[in-house]
């Protein structure tokens, strides 16, 4: 009869022989790994790990191992360092400016200017964000919109997250004084990479609308948007963000394009293209409106 242990025999010596082969890792490629890891840039180390495989195939695994325990010390400083923070640390932000102006037979001056804020948090991510862009010519208005929101996103999971969104708006060129909006609803990240992510949201609203003819219009409204963002290069950002109100009376679209470049330090330029479309504008005002910005942004 044959022995049905040589089998399982030879596939141990077959394991045991892989794992006498294999090299540790060299001490000099760990530093270079440890030190990418301490950069705490995702991206680098994931380039720094896969040359470190290729130039040492004997040490793949252990490569591997390296860069799970290097992770997983980082991931328990970040929460320990989240748990730590109070409402008021942890905010970054961003202030954004650009300005023209000429004279002799056209007078014309534009302002554009930004400002936002975020937190990330173990449980909880706070935004807010502000923009005024301002236009005149020949001694009369011709551009005047005004924006700001707040949104706190709650997560559930790495993807998973419920929100809460208040923003303000005025643009008497579109038709409307004032218009308030208030949102909840959830959101799920399905691109979530060091380079790309993409997230979409959708929930019940509510729009409280001045009209510049007096008449104001208290509706429910459903909202829906997409956010993504890629990073081209370390230096060159695109993002988009696509958003929209449906309701009874007048649904609005928009879209914002930007291509972040950064030029030295905590300095940045950028192009925007902002496109809204109202499909009901009192007036007969047209439907749709751009607003193209060059701006210089600085990060803090």
């Amino acid at each position: 009869m044959r022995d049905r242990s040589l089998p399982a025999l030879a596939a141990f010596l077959m394991l045991f022989s892989a794992a006498a082969h294999a090299d540790p890792v060299p001490e000099r490629v760990a530093d270079i790994i440890r030190a990418a890891a301490n950069d705490g840039n995702p991206a680098e180390l994931a380039a720094t790990i896969k040359f470190a495989k290729k130039a040492n195939p004997r040490s793949v695994k252990e490569i591997d191992a390296l860069a799970a325990q290097l992770q997983a010390a980082a991931d328990a400083r970040h929460r320990a360092e989240l748990l730590r923070r109070r409402f008021f640390e942890g905010w970054t932000g961003q202030g954004e400016v650009g300005a023209s102006n000429s004279s002799g037979n056209t007078r014309s001056t534009t302002l554009a200017l930004g400002l936002n804020f975020s937190r990330n948090g173990l449980h909880w991510d706070h935004a807010f964000n502000a923009t005024a862009d301002y236009q005149r010519d020949n001694g009369s208005e011709s551009k005047g919109r005004y924006f700001a929101s707040y949104s706190g996103h709650y997560k559930y999971s790495d993807r998973a997250y419920a929100l809460g969104l208040l923003s303000w708006e005025s643009d008497r060129f579109s038709g409307f004084d004032s218009r308030m909006s208030e949102s909840v609803g959830l959101g799920y990240a399905i691109l979530k990479g060091p380079r790309v992510t993409f997230s979409v949201e959708a929930g019940p609203a509510l729009r409280q609308t001045d009209y510049i003819l007096g008449r104001s219009e208290n509706e429910f409204a459903g909202r829906a948007s997409a956010n993504y963002l890629w990073k081209i290069f370390p230096n060159l950002v695109f993002t988009e963000v696509v958003s929209y109100y449906g309701q009874s009376h007048d649904s609005t679209l928009t879209s914002d394009t930007g291509l972040t470049a950064n030029l030295i330090g905590a300095l940045s330029a950028r192009a925007s293209y902002h496109v809204q479309y109202e499909t009901n504008p009192p007036l007969a005002l047209d439907k749709t409106d751009t607003l193209t910005r060059l701006t210089l942004v600085y990060s803090f």
